[in-house]
């Protein structure tokens, strides 16, 4: 399916209706491009099979598919390589629900908690509001282009006595998907210094055709200290679920996690919720590969008009990019200048961290034809501000 009929197909026209992402836009008079949902339906079967389930009317209480877990663990071996078990698996209600709980698991309070920065909120937000420290170890930026400070990490791990390591990846919002060598040197920095790691993937289905994506849990020798979250919300915009899997390789370590959920009555599983997630895993690899194919387009466009003006990161993974405006923002705030000038809205580069002010996060998981109307608009200020 090429990237036009794909567009005909699947995108859907949000601006009347209740989508956050396109009510604030509606509110501010802008083009939104913010928050991570993207602008296209899932693939008519996944939509036809839950068509087919609310109609047959049988709500009572209910077993997963048989073969869900068969579902989900097939499609991340053929597409990842990694070979998961259905005992490694417990549910949680969305990505940062799955923080909390890994936090409350396996720290106690004031317990020192590494995130790389920029990053997505929540991560830092879930630990100060669990009563942890934050130790922050800033990516090495050059020219867009994001790479762990092992130095730095080696460092903090060792004098501020890290318990956790919180990971995304791949990265948000600075579009990183990991080399194996760069989490094969990470991670055998965690097992020096006996640090666990809770790494968030849930952007791991959005990989350009470029690149390789490496989960946590396929190096074996560190299974024993990782913890991932692993979600098709991302993927096939399916957040209104509110579905995600922790995924835990180690008893040891699972046995802490259940603990936790049974003492607070949490982690059961919601079959209405967990059943997109598997249409999505059975009937979903060909509208996967194109939105793929899509957002790989939308982000080159991008380059392409413009790269000759504004450093941007090169997006390697999710449909999120990191972009910035440097000198030509005329306001503490990129993403203001943007909303005055251009009629845009993303989201500030100060979230992910204060000093990217100048930075916004752009979502390209929408139509070319938006693409278009935000760079042009961006080109429009860019010439008026050079002259």
């Amino acid at each position: 399916m090429n990237n036009r009929t794909f567009t005909e197909k699947y995108y859907i026209e949000r601006k009347d209706t209740a989508s956050i992402k396109w009510a604030r836009g509606r509110q501010m008079g802008c083009l939104p491009m913010w928050i991570a949902d993207m602008d296209f339906r899932c693939d008519d079967r996944i939509i036809a099979h839950l068509n087919d389930f609310i109609a047959y009317g049988d709500y009572g209480y209910a077993n997963l598919p048989e073969d869900y877990y068969d579902t989900v663990i097939a499609w991340h071996k053929k597409r990842n390589s990694v070979a998961y078990r259905q005992e490694w698996f417990r549910s949680s209600k969305g990505a940062v629900d799955a923080m909390y709980q890994v936090i409350h698991s396996f720290t106690k309070e004031n317990d020192p908690i590494m995130i790389n920065t920029p990053l997505y909120p929540p991560f830092r937000d879930t630990i100060l509001k669990t009563k942890r420290k934050v130790v922050e170890s800033k990516l090495i930026d050059t020219d867009g282009y994001f790479t762990f400070d092992y130095a730095d990490i080696e460092t903090k791990f060792k004098e501020k006595k890290v318990k956790l390591l919180m990971l995304c990846s791949p990265h948000n919002p600075v579009g990183r998907v990991w080399k194996k060598g760069e989490l094969e040197e990470l991670f055998a920095l965690c097992k020096k210094y006996r640090v666990l790691i809770c790494c968030d993937e849930v952007h791991s289905d959005i990989i350009m055709p470029d690149q390789t994506f490496y989960p946590a849990l396929s190096f074996k020798e560190y299974q024993d200290r990782i913890i991932s979250i692993i979600a098709a919300s991302k993927s096939f915009s399916l957040a209104v679920f509110s579905h995600s899997h922790i995924v835990i390789a180690s008893e040891k370590l699972r046995n802490r996690l259940i603990a936790y959920q049974q003492l607070h009555h949490t982690g059961g599983i919601n079959v209405a919720n967990s059943l997109p997630t598997y249409y999505a895993y059975r009937y979903g690899e060909e509208w996967m590969d194109a939105l793929n194919n899509v957002v790989f387009e939308n982000y080159h466009y991008v380059k392409d008009h413009l790269g000759p003006y504004l450093n941007m990161t090169p997006l390697e993974g999710s449909y999120l990019l990191f972009l910035d405006l440097g000198n030509y923002s005329d306001q503490e705030s990129a993403s203001q200048c943007l909303i005055d000038h251009c009629k845009i809205l993303t989201n500030p580069g100060e979230a992910f961290a204060k000093r990217y002010s100048s930075w916004v996060r752009v979502n390209l998981a929408t139509s070319l034809d938006n693409v278009r109307k935000a760079v042009d608009a961006i080109l429009n200020y860019i010439e008026k501000t050079e002259k």
